[in-house]
């Protein structure tokens, strides 16, 4: 069955509409105010020091199968990996062009079948490892570069987001599509498509429309969420393992307008981010929105509730739900920040400032709040 969720924050309620029919009844339940601190367990990362303990500039991190810490360090071009306690296990790939190499990684996957992927769009590929961190093969499947911010689903898929390009019309179209792909180019299960312009000269309307677009994940139980990158709206949709609606959730929060020092820094992170990447074609001018993005990641711990990352706090604040929609609580991590970024599953939550004001990153590794 589909819900429809809407949440507002005066009078604090949620409602439910199920999806059928044209008078539906409306099942009205109170959304809990309840506000749980969250803490810091342990970080990973120091400033100088061995370079297994150094990070040059963590894109992305995720579990594996045991539990243990990946940690994809774009400068490096590797991913360290690290036991649950912090302790570094190894490194997997490292800069180069032979098999299992790296040329400019992006994303990083532990899948629940044990296979760690590696985004590399310089190779157009997937690098694939196995649960011992050997390589095992490129996944090479798309013309466009392999599917970008990639989640596990369950058993061997793992869903993500693959851009296409209609470059034969009077207004280029960008396509994008949200689905899930276990061996074949053709996604198992399609959740979302849509197309939106493409202007290659405008450096910040490609980012936004491109690597900026959505927050998804997924579930051991085949479940997938994603979210619509937005300052607008915040809003996320649920889906079954056999790709059926499970809910939308639609939330009334106030918009929150960034600081003058925000989006400078904004500006300066991103060029230079971008010209460390190498990119070409666009002018380097990024444009930032004045509002802050309602949700900044989304994740679905051991209990199998989903988590939802807001953007517009800078103490972080995590609404809680269960499956069906409901929400449970809220949850704050009282470490401010602009540049927060998250992972959460079934191990935890893994935090990292893209841009500290230390001038170096740590790894944060965050205890689920206990009953």
């Amino acid at each position: 069955m589909k819900f429809n969720i809407v949440c507002a924050l005066f009078p604090v309620l949620i409602v439910i509409v199920p999806g059928s029919g044209d008078d539906p009844d409306a099942v009205v339940i109170e959304q809990s105010d309840e506000m749980v601190e969250l803490s810091i367990d342990y970080s990973i990362g120091i400033e100088t020091g061995d370079s297994t303990e150094t990070f040059g500039s963590i894109t992305d991190v995720s579990h594996d199968t045991a539990g243990q810490i990946l940690v994809l360090d774009q400068i490096v071009c590797g991913v360290k990996v690290f036991s649950s306690n912090g302790e570094y296990v190894c490194q997997i790939g490292r800069s180069g062009s032979g098999p299992g190499e790296l040329l400019m990684p992006l994303y990083v996957a532990g899948l629940n079948d044990g296979r760690i992927l590696v985004h590399d769009p310089m190779s157009n590929a997937f690098k694939s490892y196995d649960s011992t961190f050997s390589f095992i093969e490129n996944i090479s499947l798309w013309d466009n570069r392999p599917p970008i911010e990639t989640c596990a689903v369950a058993e061997s898929s793992y869903a993500g987001i693959v851009l296409g390009f209609d470059m034969e019309r009077d207004q280029p179209m960008m396509i994008r599509t949200i689905a899930k792909y276990c061996v074949n180019r053709e996604p198992d299960i399609l959740y979302y498509e849509d197309e939106v312009p493409f202007d290659f000269s405008n450096f910040t309307s490609i980012l936004t429309s491109m690597m900026f677009s959505f927050s998804i994940t997924g579930d051991s139980q085949g479940r997938f969420h994603y979210s619509p990158t937005s300052s607008e709206s915040y809003e996320v949709f649920a889906f079954n393992r056999d790709g059926s609606e499970l809910f939308h959730i639609i939330r009334d929060i106030p918009r929150v307008e960034k600081t003058a020092q925000e989006m400078e820094d904004e500006i300066v992170y991103i060029e230079s981010w971008a010209n460390r990447m190498g990119m070409q074609g666009p002018v380097i001018e990024w444009e930032p929105d004045p509002y802050r993005t309602f949700i900044k990641a989304l994740g679905v711990d051991n209990e199998e509730r989903l988590w939802v990352v807001r953007g517009t706090e800078l103490e972080p604040v995590f609404d809680v739900y269960d499956m069906t929609g409901a929400h449970l609580f809220s949850a704050r991590l009282p470490v401010e920040s602009g540049s927060w970024k998250f992972h959460i599953d079934s191990f935890g939550i893994l935090g990292w400032e893209e841009d500290p004001p230390d001038g170096f990153q740590k790894l944060y590794v965050i205890d689920f709040p206990t009953d």
